[in-house]
């Protein structure tokens, strides 16, 4: 499957990704002598204006266990590569948390306690789980309030069952090219296939490429292999 969208972000490249998010705790809790009254907790996330969720919990022995997770999928836009950058750097993505006093029935949020946010940013492309401790903003403060913190683990979804790469990119001569790579556990070969925008047609190309293959053209770039592969 080819991923079908077209980067408005035409100095870069935008990368799709799936995240699991697991929401973890808060702690400590209470975190002031005003909120030991709030026996529930409603937890409302949200990524931009189409993706939203929420989880409830009861307030516990120094702290409030969620122990909910959820798939997100996100798009991140690269910004323009500088000079002795190390790694690939992105636009600003949030993912905020908005905690309130659920009401009795447990379904309706009550009154705003204070909020939480996340750069998906700055992490890009996870390769391994991540426990990040976003602080909590309290709308009501006081020199007396102790910071809590919000426990959520992100790590890359469905991983172990395959590795899914997808990216937008511009040809030399400004024509968009999609490309995607699936590695599936057993497979030996993958299949790499581009698809060019053009006036006056489109061209498809697709070559089984062994693993061994792209190791030994990733070694010597500047030469074409025997199948007469011109490097791009």
């Amino acid at each position: 499957m080819v991923l079908g969208l077209r980067s408005k972000n035409r100095k870069g490249t935008s990368v799709q990704l799936d995240y699991l998010i697991f929401v973890q705790e808060i702690k400590p809790w209470p975190p002031s002598q005003s909120l030991k009254s709030a026996q529930s907790l409603l937890l409302q996330w949200e990524n931009g204006d189409q993706s939203s969720g929420s989880c409830t919990s009861n307030v516990g022995d120094g702290k409030v266990e969620f122990s909910e997770s959820f798939r997100l999928s996100v798009t991140l836009c690269k910004e323009v590569s500088r000079k002795g950058t190390a790694r690939d750097s992105y636009l600003k993505n949030y993912l905020e948390f908005n905690l309130y006093e659920s009401r009795n029935d447990k379904a309706m949020k009550g009154q705003l306690l204070g909020s939480a946010v996340i750069n998906l940013a700055d992490y890009g492309i996870i390769m391994d789980a991540v426990t990040i401790n976003a602080p909590i903003h309290f709308k009501k403060s006081s020199r007396s309030m102790v910071p809590a913190v919000l426990y959520v683990n992100i790590q890359q979804f469905d991983r172990d069952r395959s590795s899914l790469s997808k990216q937008v990119s511009l040809d030399k001569d400004g024509s968009e090219t999609v490309s995607e790579v699936t590695n599936e556990g057993n497979d030996d070969e993958v299949e790499i296939a581009s698809f060019t925008d053009d006036d006056d047609g489109s061209s498809h190309s697709s070559l089984p490429v062994s693993s061994s293959a792209l190791e030994s053209r990733r070694g010597s770039p500047g030469q074409s292999d025997k199948k007469g592969i011109r490097n791009s």
